[in-house]
């Protein structure tokens, strides 16, 4: 009766093992899946920021190449009203050269402003492709995760059981169980 009774002993641990493996497995499964999830909207949030980011670039060198076109337009006309206090014609000679060599300094400096902007814009897109990517790769492992946690839940499961007939079998063998 001792074996009997130590025999369906480990039967239950085993079955309650299994249990335990198997809802732990599936569990864990479960909850990498969610930090997955979790990193996966952290990635979705920062492509919006980039985007949202490069739309107020775009927006704020607009804005810059306006006040530059404004102060730049100031400056030409106290160049010109200085050469006038002078005596001279600014829209002659050397003060003509001079304010166009001006104006095409300028022009310069807005294409390179324009340049650095558009660059950087390039760059917060790239930043937002990257980050929706990040955001389905995140979501791809937490699907594997959740799928790996189920196998290896069911593989608990069976061995559990395959386990508790071998036991079985072997209680049959030794004539504990009928």
């Amino acid at each position: 009766m001792g074996v009997e009774a130590l025999l369906i002993g480990s039967m239950a641990t085993t079955a309650v093992g299994t249990a335990v493996a198997y809802k732990g497995a599936k569990k864990a499964g479960k909850q990498q899946q969610q930090a997955h999830e979790f990193n996966a909207k952290i990635a979705e949030r920062n492509a919006r920021v980039a985007k949202k980011t490069a739309e107020i670039k775009k927006h704020q060198t607009n804005v810059d190449i306006l006040a530059f076109d404004e102060e730049f337009m100031s400056f030409q006309k106290a160049n010109a009203q200085q050469y006038r206090a002078n005596g001279f014609v600014a829209s002659s000679g050397t003060p003509l050269r001079v304010m166009l060599e001006n104006a095409y300094e300028a022009e310069k400096e807005k294409s390179i402003i324009k340049y650095n902007s558009a660059v950087a814009q390039a760059q917060l897109r790239e930043t937002q492709i990257q980050g929706g990517m990040d955001a389905d790769l995140s979501r791809m492992y937490g699907q594997q995760a959740r799928t790996a946690g189920k196998y290896q839940a069911y593989s608990s499961l069976l061995s559990g059981v395959s386990n508790m007939a071998s036991m079985g079998f072997q209680g049959q063998q030794a004539g504990v169980f009928g």
